[in-house]
């Protein structure tokens, strides 16, 4: 088909197609016909190019359509190219500065042709971090940018201004987008170092500071093609990992010391970071998530800029020591940085015990990790599946012979009912199954009881101080006239543990004849143990607290280890001191790895944790309304205090997807449809959130390990 452009057309049917070459920065003419599929394009621009080099990463961009020519059967007249179309050849690996969970900065070259999936994807492969689906590319967006961006959402205004590719356009939709120019870089910009004060925040090295450069001359493995699977040096060195599987024959040893142990980084009034004050400015931090379906430069991401990786989705699968080091890490400095930030509400008591436990980790920093010297690699790895096995047995155990039960007397009381004034009332609890119930006394157990629900789909939440002897469970279920507040008050540790443990595995759908049950309770008495200040269970031991205080080194700064918010409440940062000197008697026994495991465990157990706020708007509704994306749930909140008013679970999620003409989300459960807006942020962020929980939700020792992406993306994608 001959395309008729006056001053363009030539006799025999062929036209000139302007193509900019983006690394020579030349822009040539090709004569080209409709019929002329894009890898012909691409050879007769080589040729026109006259310049010996790997043209091998190249491929063609077209940037009012803001996507890749990557078919290259495909014909010019197939894609919709004419004359006037201006496309755009360019290496589709381009260096990126990423910066890690731990605040490193580290220069990387990554695929900007494939979704940030893969790329993030193949960047955990070459870091050492297995699940590479926990986490996500984010767009670096200043603190100022975030904070001025939540007055669109408080003002009730709109949505947020968003840069050119940080929206999702979306499939099958009318909507123009802005071009996106593969010509634009910030490498220059960056190097010159007119960089933003972010990369001044972190420990800057280059990739090849981290282990070997690659051999290009080598032998590529069955099934890689040398173009680009040629470029599987993202950080410019040998993967760590060079096999598909992560857990084969792996030592720690093999892993950059680098990321096993992060360099110190202290928070300053100078250092760039974003401290949420309300839930509006909480909502803000889910801003700039990138869409896993679509590549970087589709997003806005150019050349030389800064890309955050982090942990996206807080369900975190199989953390192993053996084969996670840089994956501990990794986690353990973004769940500190997040407490330093104040982005998680902890007690003043939970942020001692923080400290103490990122103290240990940097003490033991230098030592070796304990060895079993008795076993061998082969013995090790038996046990590791044969406790696998054991597990997965458990979880499918039928030779119960009765349900377990727990019933005790607690005390307990309704916040919204009048008779709250009267205190805590005392009654005989049982719980069975997934109800709990409540009588006068252990006498009445035949009688009709003062209450009965199900704890299934219920928030669970914890009260506690060790100190002060307090053990109450928060606990907010589902009733058919909304949400119904309940706290239960125990008169000991061991009492809250179990109820505590039954509560949660109860809320998950899950009984005490789960394998997980005894499990939980242990974990949450230690983590009690550790709370407790004077490291006793009784709590009156003093002169255990001062024979377990430990001398806190010279360089000690609170501010490194206690969020500023405690800091500035303190009488003194010698007080602080002696808080952080005790709890770390309770602490001092633990490896660094083991330091940072708890610290992870306490982190989890922060009411919450994996709870990622949005600002929205409901269908028909005039008022902006905060909502909260979880693990297992969406909660509509009280946008002054967080208090939750009404939750939907995805176990009665029947469909959900996204009207990409109008950007709203809609969802349809069992009992009711619901449809919003989201205002902080894109609608595709909140979809993929919902999606990507789901996808987790499904790993399980017991099946294939194998990352189903397919999978994901339909799940995350936003088809109807």
């Amino acid at each position: 088909m001959a395309h008729l452009v006056e001053g363009s057309s030539i006799i025999d049917g062929t036209w000139q197609l302007p193509i900019l070459v983006t690394d020579l920065n030349i822009s040539r003419s090709v004569y080209v016909r409709g019929d002329l599929h894009i890898g012909g394009l691409m050879l007769q621009l080589v040729n026109e190019c006259d310049t010996e080099r790997d043209w091998s990463d190249h491929a063609l961009w077209w940037p009012e359509k803001r996507r890749w020519l990557q078919h290259t059967r495909s014909t010019l007249d197939q894609n919709g190219i004419t004359a006037e179309t201006q496309l755009e050849f360019t290496p589709m690996h381009k260096d990126a500065r990423i910066q890690l969970p731990d605040m490193q900065m580290i220069d990387a070259r990554v695929d900007f042709s494939v979704n940030s999936f893969k790329a993030t994807k193949k960047l955990c492969r070459d870091l050492g971090i297995r699940y590479s689906e926990e986490l996500s590319l984010k767009r670096y967006i200043p603190p100022d940018d975030l904070r001025r961006g939540t007055s669109d959402a408080d003002n009730l205004s709109g949505p947020v201004s968003m840069r050119p590719g940080e929206e999702s356009i979306g499939p099958m939709t009318l909507r123009k987008a802005t071009p996106i120019f593969a010509s634009q870089s910030n490498l220059d910009h960056r190097r010159r170092g007119m960089s933003p004060a972010l990369s001044q925040s972190g420990h800057i090295f280059n990739a090849n500071e981290m282990g070997t450069l690659p051999r290009h001359g080598h032998t590529l493995p069955r099934g890689v093609s040398p173009s680009p699977g040629a470029y599987n040096d993202t950080m410019r060195r040998t993967p760590i990992m060079p096999s598909i599987s992560f857990s084969e024959g792996l030592e720690n040893e093999q892993f950059d010391d680098a990321l096993v142990h992060s360099p110190r980084l202290a928070p300053t009034k100078d250092t760039p970071v974003f401290r949420p004050q309300n839930y509006i400015e909480k909502a803000a931090i889910n801003r700039g998530w990138l869409d896993s379906s679509r590549s970087l430069m589709e997003q806005g991401i150019f050349e030389g800029d800064i890309v955050l990786l982090r942990f996206k989705f807080m369900n975190f699968f199989d953390l192993n020591p053996k084969y996670d080091p840089v994956r501990i890490n990794q986690l353990y400095e973004q769940a500190k940085w997040s407490i330093l930030l104040d982005e998680y509400d902890h007690t003043e008591e939970e942020a001692t015990l923080f400290a103490a436990l990122q103290l240990q980790a940097t003490l033991q920093r230098d030592s070796p990790e304990p060895e079993d010297n008795n076993k061998d690699d082969v013995d090790i790895l038996l046990d590791e599946l044969e406790h696998n096995l054991d597990a997965a047995a458990l979880n499918r155990r039928s030779d119960l012979t009765q349900i377990p039960e727990l019933t005790d007397y607690l005390k307990y009381m309704k916040p919204k009912k009048l008779a709250a004034f009267k205190g805590f009332k005392r009654a005989f609890f049982s719980f069975r199954d997934l109800y709990l119930t409540y009588h006068q006394s252990s006498a009445d157990t035949n009688s009709a009881p003062l209450g009965n629900f199900s704890l299934k789909g219920c928030e669970v939440s914890p009260d506690v101080s060790v100190n002060q002897q307090k053990y109450h469970i928060k606990l907010l279920v589902p009733t058919a006239e909304g949400m119904m507040d309940f706290i239960l008050k125990c008169d000991s540790e061991i009492q809250y543990a179990r109820w505590m443990a039954a509560c949660r595995l109860a809320s998950r759908g899950k009984t005490m004849a789960d394998s997980s049950f005894q499990s939980e309770v242990e974990s949450i008495k230690n983590l009690l143990k550790m709370q407790n200040a004077n490291g006793s269970e009784n709590g009156n031991n003093t002169s255990s607290r001062k024979a377990n205080a430990v001398k806190l080194p010279n360089d000690f700064n609170v501010e490194e280890y206690i969020s500023s918010k405690y800091v500035r409440r303190a009488k003194s940062k010698q007080s602080i001191q002696q808080r952080v000197s005790d709890a770390h008697g309770n602490v001092r026994q633990l490896t660094a790895t083991e330091a940072k495991l708890q610290y992870i465990r306490a982190w989890q157990a922060l009411p919450e944790h994996g709870i990622h706020y949005f600002i929205v708007r409901f269908r028909n509704a005039r008022k902006a309304e905060l909502v909260a994306v979880a693990i297992n749930r969406l909660a509509k909140l009280n946008m002054d205090n967080g208090e939750s008013l009404k939750t939907w679970r995805f176990s009665n999620m029947k469909k959900w997807h996204v009207n990409w003409e109008i950007r709203h989300l809609k969802i349809q459960f069992e009992d009711e449809d619901i449809e919003f807006k989201p205002l902080s942020a894109d609608c595709k962020v909140v979809h993929e959130f919902i999606g990507g929980y789901i996808f987790l939700s499904m790993r399980s020792k017991e099946q294939s390990q194998t990352l189903n992406e397919e999978l994901f993306h339909k799940l995350t994608g936003g088809w109807a």
